[in-house]
């Protein structure tokens, strides 16, 4: 029998998010890290909510926001495109004649692409079918940070924002170092209202992705390694008495992180959407 074809990806140089905090209760630490960014600034933050939190308080101990700042909620209903994002960036434009000292995007997948996407937007200029591709963003973004309240993207450590270019069919991101989070907040307890069946979808999404990346022919060691772990800790928590205990929640929220940061070096299948 043949060996199978095991060909690099030729990824040699990659990025993960600079810093970030994992346990429960950390997003009380999310004002202090901001204020670090603020220097007594009249440039405000500006959040990027997930809608849900329209009609939900947002989880205990946010904490947050001061009168300086900006809250947009995201509608999550459809997956965005180059145009919703061009929106999110005019939202914040309007809002202030000046530029955010830190961006913010407290939800899911399509939440914190929207926080990455206009933080090199407002640095950069131009719209976000301009970026689509690979390292095309010219300069850092604005500072930015990830609080996810759902697991399994691995939005929060990748190096893109995914969107479709409606005028062209075009599902593209901003594939770029300058994409990559400064800061995320990993704290297991803001899962613990997601309905069950989209945690488990949601967090089926990082298995799948790392299961296609140990499958392909073009591999990387470290993104092997990633995937590796993402699929092991997926199967323990999945097949656990229960999937969202508060063991498994922090399990599928590190399983997320670590699948985000095997995407960088790895590729998925041929299908994957």
């Amino acid at each position: 029998m043949s060996k199978p074809l095991n060909l690099s990806t030729g990824i040699r140089n990659a990025r993960n998010v600079l810093h970030y905090l994992f346990g429960e209760g950390t997003i009380t630490d999310l004002s202090i890290i901001l204020n670090g960014h603020r220097h007594n600034s009249s440039r405000g933050v500006v959040f990027f909510v997930d809608n849900y939190f329209e009609k939900h308080a947002l989880p205990e101990g946010f904490g947050a926001f001061t009168s300086g700042d900006k809250i947009i909620f995201v509608d999550t209903s459809d997956e965005p495109t180059t145009s919703f994002m061009n929106s999110m960036r005019d939202k914040v434009v309007a809002a202030s004649a000046e530029l955010p000292c830190a961006i913010v995007g407290i939800g899911g997948g399509i939440t914190m692409d929207v926080a990455k996407a206009v933080s090199n937007l407002l640095a950069n200029g131009g719209n976000a079918e301009d970026y689509q591709g690979w390292d095309l963003v010219r300069v850092p973004g604005i500072f930015k940070v990830a609080v996810p309240t759902l697991s399994g993207t691995g939005a929060e450590s990748t190096r893109t924002c995914v969107m479709t270019n409606t005028s062209n069919g075009l599902k593209l991101g901003m594939n770029s170092d300058f994409t990559v989070f400064d800061q995320i907040i990993l704290d297991p307890n803001l899962t613990r209202t997601v309905p069950r069946d989209q945690y488990f979808y949601t967090g089926m999404d990082a298995y799948i992705h790392c299961m296609e990346s140990l499958s392909g022919s073009y591999r990387n060691a470290i993104g092997d390694a990633y995937s590796a772990q993402t699929i092991m800790l997926c199967r323990d928590l999945f097949t656990g008495e229960d999937m969202m205990s508060d063991e498994n929640r922090a399990k599928l929220m590190v399983a997320s992180y670590l699948g985000g940061c095997a995407i960088a070096t790895s590729y998925v299948g041929v299908l994957h959407p």
